[in-house]
């Protein structure tokens, strides 16, 4: 479970947005807002990276702050929206990283790892770029290897930041058709960061807003809206459509 409570996350002095009580424990999330609201700040936060804030966040009734980063490489996978940089690597080998929290000093590579690469190669039809170098792929195919590492770290919680970023609009579908039955099948919880609402009503369990333009719900506060349907209007008007 992901809580947090009394939330107030500030980048210098500057308050970014306001999030009363949160609890979520699986589902896809969208996170959305114009940009400068916030977003990938919050994602941020989440992974202890972005310490400017107050409240409390909780990861499975532990303190944020508490939870030591070996731990955490098991609790939460992330990725950013661009690309790593990964020189003469496989995308195989891009992957295998994903399994360097469940590795010993020596990084001995098993079969169970072995068997996850497989799988998530499977997964995001990348086994025809398995043995290809990372460098030569396109912004999109090094965005999927990417989140095939992220999945490789078989953590409960996935953060991604404007996955679908490089990804053409067949490959966005299909993404977030990937995601959500990660999310059926293993209950795990996926947050992720777009702009693109028009997924949400078909693929979201629920949308994070950062309802900055929203006179309803107060200058910069987060809101979690389970009715993605019901809030659809609301949520265009944010983008000014």
């Amino acid at each position: 479970m992901l809580e947090l409570k009394n939330i107030e996350i500030k980048v210098s002095s500057r308050s970014l947005f306001k999030l009363g009580e949160l609890k979520l424990n699986a589902g896809l999330i969208a996170l959305i807002g114009r940009n400068g609201t916030g977003k990938s700040t919050f994602l941020r936060t989440i992974l202890g990276e972005h310490k400017n804030f107050s409240g409390l966040i909780k990861l499975d009734d532990k303190n944020l702050a508490d939870i030591p980063k070996s731990e955490m490489a098991k609790l939460i996978s992330v990725v950013y929206s661009k690309p790593d940089i990964f020189g003469n690597h496989s995308v195989k080998e891009v992957l295998l990283l994903g399994r360097l929290p469940y590795q010993n000093l020596f990084a001995n590579t098993t079969q169970e790892d072995l068997s996850e690469v497989n799988r998530v190669l499977e997964l995001l039809e990348l086994k025809a770029f398995a043995d290809k170098q990372f460098s030569i792929l396109s912004d999109g195919e090094k965005q999927l290897a990417m989140i095939g590492r992220a999945l490789v770290q078989n953590t409960p919680i996935i953060l991604l930041d404007e996955p679908g970023a490089f990804l053409d609009l067949v490959n966005r579908y299909k993404l977030a058709g990937i995601l959500k039955k990660i999310v059926a099948d293993s209950n795990k919880l996926v947050i992720y960061s777009t702009h693109h609402i028009d997924l949400l009503e078909n693929y979201c369990s629920g949308v994070l807003l950062i309802a900055a333009k929203l006179p309803q719900y107060g200058d910069n506060e987060m809101k979690y809206l389970s009715e993605v349907n019901q809030f659809l209007p609301e949520i265009k008007r944010t983008f000014g459509l």
